[in-house]
């Protein structure tokens, strides 16, 4: 038994070793200390839109395959994926936010803002059913001031057979050839900011009152010029092309303060990001190909040098 010891002892030598050297690792181990610079163009086009950092197309991601991690990494955020897709007769760059595509219509980089368009209401005919609410994290994104907007309401007082419709809805029931998302052919109204009220007052939103409520964003500015030039045109179809003029979402210059990518930013290097659930900073990407953590005026020798 005794002389098993020695062995014994040089076996948990090497698992401590392994362990903590495991465990020391950090996220600038990840990236090797060069990568393909063309996952980090300096403009790529989609349609007529200019795909930019921190935008990223989504054939330009790398994958990292070690032991310890794999992950597909993009040259910007994560949540900025833009997905170049051939839709007649164009090329159309689209971008998924919750469950929702949405056709990216502009990118102002000296504003930070990107207009964006639920990309139904392009395939919908003349009276376009919108599916789902805007929904995202907030991490990358934010809603902008500039935006107002539209409640739907679809499918109501169709249930147990024909349902008078109340008299002072008449004015908000939609009066083009729509039918809601579940092919209902009940009453469907819409609603801007101002006029919400009356719909409250109906409780449209209570269980079993109207199937569907969808509320999405849309620009004040064009909401208000229809309002202003021809208000009864919103309920007969002119909704739609309020919503084919989109939102507006703005972006964070940096995405945390507590990650070191405006580090990396500062010293003209682009952010490295997991595609995985946890969006980890991996490194800074630099304009020599470069890897250095967590910026540009830092790289990783202590790696055998290679691109992935």
């Amino acid at each position: 038994m005794a002389a098993s010891l020695p062995r014994l002892s040089v076996v948990l030598i090497f698992v401590f070793l392994a362990v903590h050297i495991s465990a020391s690792r950090g996220d600038h181990d990840l990236l090797p200390t060069t990568y393909d610079s063309s996952m980090c163009p300096g403009s790529s086009m989609c349609g007529n839109v200019s795909i930019r950092y921190p935008f990223y197309l989504s054939t330009t991601t790398r994958y990292i395959a070690d032991h310890n991690y794999n992950s597909w990494y993009s040259c910007g955020y994560t949540d900025l994926m833009i997905s170049c897709q051939y839709e007649r007769p164009n090329e159309t760059p689209v971008i998924f936010l919750g469950s929702g595509k949405y056709t990216v219509l502009n990118i102002s980089y000296d504003t930070n803002t990107i207009l964006l368009a639920d990309s139904d209401v392009f395939f919908g005919g003349s009276c376009p059913v919108v599916h789902h609410d805007l929904s995202f994290d907030n991490l990358w994104l934010r809603n902008t001031s500039s935006n107002d907007n539209l409640t739907f309401y679809f499918g109501c007082y169709s249930s147990g057979g024909p349902v008078e419709v109340p008299l002072d809805l008449g004015k908000y029931r939609i009066d083009c050839n729509l039918k809601g998302p579940n092919g209902d052919n009940g009453a469907s109204f819409v609603f801007t900011p101002d006029d919400h009220g009356k719909a409250q007052e109906h409780e449209l939103n209570q269980d079993g009152r109207c199937r569907d409520v969808v509320s999405v964003p849309v620009r004040s500015e064009v909401l208000m010029g229809l309002m202003a030039s021809n208000e009864s045109m919103l309920w007969s179809g002119g909704y739609a092309e309020v919503l084919r003029y989109g939102f507006e979402l703005e972006w964070y210059p940096t995405p945390t303060a507590t990650d070191q990518c405006h580090l990396c930013e500062q010293s003209k290097g682009k952010c490295a990001y997991s595609q995985n659930q946890k969006r980890e900073f991996l490194g800074c990407l630099c304009s020599n190909s470069k890897v250095g953590h967590p910026d540009c005026r830092s790289s990783k020798s202590s790696r055998t040098d290679h691109s992935i």
